[in-house]
C-alpha cells in the first residue's frame, strides 16, 4: 500500500500526483486541511508512551495509515532550494515509526525500527536543489529501514539550484565583540539538549569577552526579538539538532515567515549536533547550512559539528557535564576568530564513520549501556510499556 502525503493547497496537484504515482492501491492524504503541529522534540513517544505521539492532533490518523503503508510519498513545495516547513514538519513527525533504542544496521549507527521498513519518496514544485533532495531521500528512506523512490519534480520547469555553490565565506574580519545566539531546537529551553550544549559553548564566548544573548525558537513569543536582533546584529549563531535529516520543521518556519535582510553586512554561522556520533550523518544538513546565508543575504561563517547528544537528556548530570564541557574550547576559538572555518573546528566533527571492528566493541560494550539508561530513564518517566511497543499494529 502507498500513502501520499500532500500538503499543497492548489487542486491542479491532484492530476499530477496520479500521473505520477501509478500505484493502484495509494490512498491520497490532503493534509494542507489538517490540524497538524510540528514535533516538540520531547521524546514522549520513545520513552514515555513509546509509539505514541504526545501532540493530540490530525497526525496520529495519519501516523496509523502509515504503520500500514510499504511506501510513502510526501508532496509540498520547496524553500531555500529544500521542502518548505509544511513538508519537513509531516515528516519531523514520523518519529514513533522508530524506537529511541540504538543499534548498527547497513554498518551504520541508527534507531531501531518499530515496525516494517519504510520507502520514502518526494514529489515537489519550486526551485530546488535536485542532488539535495535524492540525498534526503535516500538518508531519511535508508534510518526507516527502506529504500528512497526518488525526489521528482511536478512539471519539467522546475528550476534546479546547487545551493551550496552559492556561498560566500566568511566577510566579517574583526573579532567579535557580541553574538546573537538563535536556539532552533523545537524542545522547550527547560529541556532542550542545545540549550545545555549553547551555554557551554558560551562560557567559553564570555571568557574572551565577547557577550551573548539567546532566543528560543520553541517560544513563539520570542520570535519578533529574535528577528529584530537578527536583522540589527553583525553575527548571529543559530544552533539546532539534526532533525530527521535536516533542519527542524519548525526553524524552517521561522527563516520562512519571519527573517528579512538585515540592515549591514552579516554573517550566520552553525552548530550543530546530533544523537549519533558517526560525522557523515550530519553532512546533507550540514550542505543546506552552507547555502543558506546566501539565500537570505549574508555570509557564512561556518558550521560546528558534533554527535553523541542523545545522552544528555538521559545520562547522570556529571557525565552530561563531560559531554559539554568540550564547547567551552569551541566558544573560546570563535570569540577569537569570529567564524568556524577553522582546522580545529573541522575536526570537533570526529570520526566519519566506525571502522568494523570499532563497530563490534561498541555494540557489546557502549550501546548495552546507553539503551539501559533509555530503559531506566523511560521507567522514572512513569513508562509502563516496553519501549518497542507497537500500539497501532
Amino acid at each position: 500500500m502507498t500513502i501520499v502525503l500532500n500538503t499543497i493547497e492548489e487542486k491542479s496537484v491532484l492530476e499530477q500526483i496520479s500521473n505520477l504515482i501509478k500505484d493502484d492501491e495509494k490512498e491520497i492524504v490532503n493534509a494542507s486541511d489538517k490540524k497538524i503541529a510540528h514535533c516538540m522534540g520531547c521524546n514522549q513517544c520513545w520513552l514515555k508512551t513509546p509509539g505514541v505521539c504526545a501532540i493530540r492532533d490530525d497526525y496520529e490518523s495519519i501516523l496509523k495509515k502509515i504503520v500500514k503503508a510499504d511506501n510513502l510519498w510526501l508532496v509540498c513545495d520547496t524553500r531555500f532550494g529544500f521542502l518548505d516547513y509544511k513538508g519537513k514538519r509531516m515528516m519531523d513527525r514520523i518519529m514513533p515509526m522508530l524506537n529511541m533504542t540504538i543499534g548498527f544496521r547497513d554498518g551504520w549507527m541508527r534507531h531501531e525500527l518499530r515496525y516494517h521498513a519504510l520507502n520514502i519518496g518526494l514529489l515537489y514544485q519550486g526551485a530546488a536543489d535536485q542532488a539535495m533532495l535524492e540525498d534526503w531521500c535516500k538518508r531519511t528512506a535508508a534510518n526507516i529501514g527502506g529504500h528512497s523512490l526518488g525526489a521528482i519534480p511536478l512539471t519539467e520547469t522546475t528550476e534546479t539550484i546547487p545551493t551550496t555553490l552559492n556561498s560566500k565565506h566568511s566577510t566579517l574580519n574583526t573579532q567579535p565583540t557580541h553574538l546573537v545566539i538563535l536556539n532552533g531546537s523545537p524542545r522547550v529551553q527547560k529541556f532542550s539538549n542545545t540549550n545545555k550544549i549553547i551555554h557551554s559553548f558560551a562560557k567559553g564566548l564570555e571568557e574572551v569577552g565577547v557577550t551573548w544573548e539567546l532566543h528560543n525558537l520553541s517560544n513563539r513569543k520570542e520570535w519578533d526579538a529574535a528577528r529584530e536582533a537578527f536583522i540589527n546584529n553583525e553575527r548571529t549563531l543559530i544552533a539546532l539538532p539534526l532533525y530527521v535529516e535536516c533542519v527542524p520543521s519548525l526553524m524552517l518556519e521561522f527563516l520562512e515567515t519571519q527573517l528579512a535582510e538585515p540592515k549591514q553586512p552579516k554573517e550566520i554561522s552553525f552548530l550543530l549536533h546530533g544523537g549519533m556520533d558517526e560525522g557523515n550523518e550530519f553532512r546533507l544538513c550540514e550542505r543546506f547550512l552552507q547555502g543558506l546565508p546566501e539565500q537570505l543575504g549574508c555570509s557564512y561563517g561556518g558550521t560546528l559539528i558534533h554527535g553523541g547528544s542523545f545522552r544528555i537528556r538521559t545520562a547522570p548530570a556529571d557525565q552530561v557535564e563531560k559531554m559539554v564541557t568540550p564547547y567551552v574550547e569551541m566558544g573560546r576559538l570563535f570569540a577569537q576568530k569570529g567564524n568556524f572555518l577553522t582546522p580545529e573546528a573541522a575536526k570537533f566533527i570526529g570520526m566519519e564513520q566506525y571502522p568494523w571492528l570499532v563497530r563490534k566493541m561498541v555494540s557489546l560494550l557502549f550501546l548495552k549501556k546507553v539503551n539501559g539508561e533509555f530503559e531506566q530513564f523511560a521507567k522514572n518517566w512513569g513508562c509502563t510499556r516496553p519501549l518497542n511497543d507497537q500500539p497501532y499494529k
